[in-house]
This record gives C-alpha cells, structure tokens and sequence, in this order.
C-alpha cells in the first residue's frame, strides 16, 4: 500500500469514527433528556470509545448541575452520576454490576405468579439480554491488554 494510499485509508477511518461518534453524541443527549437532564458539556479527557462497539462519556447537565458517566453504542445506553466511578474503566464495571442486579430483579418478578405470559416472555428475553451485556462489558473493564495498547486508562 502506497503513503497516499493509507493517508486516504486513515481519512477515510477517522471520518467514520467522528461520524459514529456524532450519532453516540445524539442518542446520548436524547436518553439524557429523557431522564431529566439536557447535556451541556462533554469532557474529552474522560470519555473513551471503543468504536463502534461502545462510547463511554463524562457529560456535564445543565438542569440538575451534575456530571454524569453515560455510556452507548452496542450496549444499552444508561447513565450513573459521576461519583459512581472515577474514570471510564470504572464504570464499566458499575455498569456490568447494575446491570447484572437488574437482570436477577428482572427474574424475581418473572418467578412471580401474577404476570401474564406475554410479559414473562419479553421480561425473561430481557433479563438474558442484560446479563450477556453486563458479562461483555465486564470483559472489556477486565482485558487490561485492551486498556494498556489504547492507553485507555
């Protein structure tokens, strides 16, 4: 391959990574508005993105005043407050723990008699949806070749 050749190949790469990240960006801003906070700020410095498989980012809200970790991509886009964790490996493992709590709160209920079987089907769909997840998250907070080479810390 030429110099001009991976120049374009490298243009090309960083095109759709500010492309994925800017749709990241969006979706993010939207969920938060959904949860009662508008997205003033981004800091950079705290945000880590492992394209196009998961966004993690440190986001300042206006409304309430608080920074938040928000995380998206092909995971569940969920957010903590910023105390949770004191960097972006860190909370994917809150993540992965919250999640995996959810998934057994999930199949406490389903183990309950009062739910029509419609509702049990999704919610059990569901709760092995967010334990899979919370399982590949964790597996990323824990791949400390993954942190070091991308020098994610």
């Amino acid at each position: 391959m030429t110099q001009a050749q991976e120049e374009v190949t490298s243009e090309n790469t960083q095109l759709k990574f500010k492309e994925w990240a800017q749709t990241e960006y969006v979706k993010i801003r939207k969920f938060c508005a959904t949860k009662g906070y508008r997205v003033t700020n981004v800091n950079q410095k705290k945000c880590r993105y492992l394209a196009p498989q998961i966004a993690v980012w440190y986001v300042r809200t206006e409304d309430k005043n608080d920074d938040l970790w928000v995380v998206s991509g092909e995971f569940p886009t969920d957010l903590a407050p910023s105390k949770v964790a004191k960097n972006a490996r860190e909370v994917l493992r809150h993540f992965s723990l919250a999640w995996q709590l959810q998934a057994a709160n999930l199949e406490e209920v389903i183990a309950e008699k009062n739910i029509n079987l419609t509702d049990k089907e999704t919610k059990a769909r569901f709760s092995q949806q967010l334990i899979q997840r919370a399982e590949s998250l964790y597996s990323i907070y824990d791949n400390e070749k993954l942190w070091e080479k991308a020098g994610l810390q």
